[in-house]
C-alpha cells in the first residue's frame, strides 16, 4: 500500500444559493481563520517535504470547498499502479478512484458522457449517491495528446434539483506516465437534502487548472438514487460523551458502515476548537483510521470518515467487535504553528457490530 500524504485544504465560497440563512449559519470570522490557518499550515508542510517541482506535479491535489455553514476536510490519496491499466479505454471506475475494493456495482450510476471544449475532453464516468453526499469521478484528456503541465484542479459546481451543493472535497492523479490523462474524484455535500429517490444533477466545470488556467464549458446532467445504499447502511449507536480540555465536550453518536464509506458522526458542545480523529481495531485485527471530513461549526455537527489507504482501510465485514480510541488536536488560539500532536481523549471503548440500529 502506498504512502498517503495529507493535505487539508479549505476554500470558503463567497457566493451561495441559499436564501439569506447562510450568514446566520456561518462560523465566526475568527473560527474561519483558525481553520484556514490549520489547513494552509498542512499544505505548506507537505510542500516542504516534496522533493522538487517534478515530484509536486505528480502528487494528488485535494480541494475542500465549503459554503459558509461547513468546513470540509479530506485526506489525499496517491493512486496506485492499478489505475494505469484502464487508460487505453479512458475508463476509470469509482472504486479505483476512491481506493476501495468494492466496485459499488449495486449502487452506482454509469454515466460515461464526454464533453470537449478548449482543447480538453472531460468524461464523466460514474456517480453514487448516499446520505448528504453524491460522489462522482471523471477523466480529463488533452485533445492534441500532449502532456499536462499540472494535475487538474477543477473549478466546478454541482446542483441537485436546481439547488447548489453546500461544499465539495476531492482530488485527482495522472493516469499514465505520459501525463496525458488525469482522473478526478469529488464528493459533493448536500446537508439537509433527502438523497433517497431519484434526484436530478447538473455538474458545471468552468476551469481546469490553477496555475495555467484553461477556461471552458463542460456541463453534464445525470440522475442518481441513494435509496439502496442508504437502506443497506449498517448503523451502530455509540452515544459516548468526552470532556475536552477547554471544558467543552464531544458526543460520538453513530458508526455507519456501507460499501462506499465507514463513518463516525459526532456533535460538539460549547466548543469549535478541536479537530478529531479516531483509531480503531476490529476483532479480526484490522486497524482503521477515521479522519474528520466535515464539520458544521454553527450546529456543532461533524463526521470522521475511514481512510481507505491507511493501515487496513476499513472494518472487516466479518468483524464482531471494534475497539475505538478518540484523539483531538486543538486549533491555535491566535497565531503560531499548528500542532500535529493529537492527544488521546478519554478511554478506548468497544462496540458490538451486531447491534445494528
Amino acid at each position: 500500500m502506498k504512502k498517503t500524504a495529507y493535505i487539508l485544504a479549505n476554500n470558503i465560497k463567497t457566493e451561495t444559493a441559499w436564501n439569506g440563512a447562510a450568514e446566520k449559519a456561518s462560523l465566526t470570522d475568527a473560527e474561519r481563520k483558525r481553520y484556514q490557518k490549520f489547513i494552509v499550515e498542512n499544505i505548506r508542510n507537505e510542500g516542504n517535504r516534496s522533493a522538487g517541482k517534478a515530484a509536486i506535479k505528480r502528487r494528488t491535489r485535494w480541494i475542500a470547498a465549503a459554503a459558509c455553514v461547513a468546513v470540509l476536510f479530506l485526506s489525499m490519496t496517491v493512486f496506485g499502479e492499478k489505475v494505469y491499466a484502464a487508460i487505453e479505454q479512458i475508463s476509470w471506475s469509482l472504486g479505483n478512484a476512491l481506493g476501495i475494493s468494492d466496485d459499488l456495482a449495486d449502487y452506482k450510476e454509469i454515466v460515461h458522457t464526454s464533453v470537449s471544449d478548449s482543447g480538453y475532453t472531460v468524461t464523466l464516468q460514474e456517480a453514487v449517491a448516499t446520505e448528504e453526499k453524491v460522489v462522482v469521478n471523471y477523466t480529463i484528456q488533452r485533445d492534441d495528446g500532449q502532456p499536462m503541465e499540472e494535475i487538474p484542479t477543477c473549478f466546478d459546481a454541482l446542483y441537485i434539483n436546481g439547488k447548489r451543493c453546500d461544499g465539495a472535497s476531492g482530488g485527482g492523479e495522472f493516469l499514465n506516465e505520459e501525463q496525458t490523462a488525469a482522473g478526478i474524484a469529488v464528493s459533493y455535500h448536500m446537508f439537509g437534502v433527502d438523497m433517497t429517490g431519484r434526484n436530478e444533477y447538473r455538474l458545471k466545470i468552468r476551469n481546469l487548472f490553477i496555475e495555467n488556467e484553461v477556461k471552458g464549458k463542460w456541463d453534464f446532467r445525470f440522475s442518481a438514487d441513494g435509496t439502496d445504499l442508504i437502506t443497506d447502511t449498517k448503523r451502530i449507536s455509540i452515544q459516548k460523551e468526552f470532556v475536552l480540555e477547554n471544558g467543552g465536550s464531544v458526543m460520538l453518536e453513530e458508526l455507519s458502515l456501507n460499501e462506499l464509506e465507514q463513518k463516525i458522526t459526532y456533535r460538539t458542545k460549547e466548543t469549535t476548537d478541536f479537530i478529531f480523529k479516531a483509531m480503531a481495531e476490529d476483532s479480526t485485527g484490522c486497524q482503521i483510521q477515521f479522519d474528520t471530513q466535515t464539520y458544521r461549526g454553527n450546529e456543532g455537527i461533524g463526521a470522521m470518515v475511514n481512510s481507505e489507504i491507511l493501515h487496513d482501510g476499513r472494518i472487516a465485514e466479518n468483524a464482531e467487535t471494534v475497539r475505538v480510541t478518540l484523539y483531538a488536536v486543538e486549533l491555535p488560539k491566535e497565531s503560531g504553528r499548528m500542532s500535529k500532536d493529537y492527544r488521546q481523549i478519554g478511554e478506548p471503548f468497544e462496540l458490538n457490530l451486531s447491534d445494528n440500529l
